[in-house]
């Protein structure tokens, strides 16, 4: 029998997980919620971000949290490339995203994520790195929590805040929100509907390359070029879960999935573990198919 007190601790470490995840995955939230296109190449930009994490910390001393503000800048003018170099083509001039530019936007992700992830084998090889990054423990009881799994959980949840204020409380927000709904009407008061998708994209490769970052604390010795096939999917799950373009349901799938990943540990095995957190979807596609949250 599993002791309570170890059940608790991987709660509370579950929960730490979940915060990264969210953010992790809320990249691509921002994408798919707003531009209304699903990013293949996803799990590529967080490797991404995770390898910028490694060699600032290698080459000048910076840590995993410092690291991921530098991450979101260059990921801020990455998105803006990748919109015009993949999205714009496709999308002007659409008032709404059709099958065919589902398609076409699909496949031009699933080759960029080839092409980024052949390159980190050859560039970065295949070997495993990781940052060694331990600013003590908090300890409550019997119970040591990591301060470093807890700074990344709080930025991971601010950084969900932080887009959810700019999205509801900004003229610029409230455009993009009006473009992610009607892009007619975004065009009616003025606005460019290319810049304000370019924007949101930006926005969104911006946070996936912070999280990238952030996610290094989780993963010491876990970077590597072909990380991304294992996150992309639980992105995919995680925004399913919580609901495409809804920014606090990052938080919410992310979360279930992370407690989910750690609880299941401790009386399984971490394969039928991370196949519970997937099967979860199940049950949220027939019930409740817009996603957990309203």
């Amino acid at each position: 029998m599993v002791a309570p007190s170890l059940i608790f601790s991987d709660l509370v470490f579950g929960l730490l997980l979940g915060c990264v995840l969210a953010v992790v995955a809320h990249g691509l939230n921002v994408i798919w919620g707003v531009v209304k296109v699903v990013n293949i190449a996803h799990g590529e930009f967080i490797m991404l971000g995770a390898y910028g994490a490694y060699f600032l910390n290698l080459f000048g001393g910076i840590n995993p949290l410092e690291s991921a503000a530098v991450d979101a800048v260059i990921g801020f003018g990455v998105g803006y490339l990748f919109y015009y170099g993949f999205l714009h083509r496709e999308l002007r001039g659409k008032e709404t995203v059709t099958l065919q530019s589902e398609m076409v936007t699909l496949v031009a992700t699933f080759g960029l994520s080839l092409v980024v992830s052949d390159l980190a084998l050859i560039v970065f090889s295949g070997n495993v790195v990781g940052i060694n990054y331990n600013p003590g423990t908090l300890v409550f009881g019997s119970l040591d929590v990591p301060l470093g799994g807890l700074y990344v959980a709080i930025v991971s949840v601010l950084i969900i805040a932080g887009t959810y204020f700019f999205l509801e409380r900004t003229f610029i927000g409230t455009l993009i929100r009006a473009y992610s709904q009607d892009v007619t009407a975004t065009e009616l008061v003025g606005a460019n509907p290319a810049k304000i998708a370019s924007l949101a994209t930006a926005l969104g490769f911006s946070i996936t390359m912070a999280g990238g970052a952030l996610l290094t604390v989780f993963v010491s010795v876990g970077i590597n070029p072909l990380m991304g096939t294992l996150y992309a999917p639980i992105s995919f799950v995680i925004v399913v879960m919580g609901g495409p373009g809804k920014m606090w349901g990052s938080l919410v799938g992310g979360l279930t999935m992370g407690v989910v990943f750690d609880v299941l540990q401790a009386v399984a095995t971490p394969q039928i573990a991370f196949a519970t957190g997937f099967l979860l979807l199940i049950p949220v596609l027939l019930f409740r198919p817009e996603g957990i949250l309203k």
